[in-house]
């Protein structure tokens, strides 16, 4: 390890744990309205119609969440590879 180098920085990781800190509770409270919804609402009719309309928004709210948060997560900052260079035949 070269002593002259500059450490990683954190930025990346921070960034990460801040956004799971708001998608997990967000998360758990999605989860728990749907299970309230389970459990008291009758599913026939309107109110199942409506509830299959509720379950996909959560679903899709969730997955948007998490690919947030994912992406913050990421290192953005690293340059991507270069390309293998091909050998010209002579």
């Amino acid at each position: 390890m070269d002593p002259y180098t500059n450490p990683p920085g954190r930025s990346r990781w921070r960034r990460g744990v801040y956004a799971a800190g708001l998608v997990i509770p967000f998360t758990a409270t999605q989860l728990w309205a749907l299970l309230v919804l389970l459990r008291l609402a009758p599913l026939d009719g309107l109110v199942g119609q409506a509830f299959v309309l509720i379950l996909l928004g959560s679903v899709v709210a969730l997955w948007a969440a998490w690919r947030w948060t994912w992406q913050l997560g990421r290192d953005r900052d690293r340059a991507p590879e270069p390309a293998p260079k091909t050998r010209i035949p002579t």
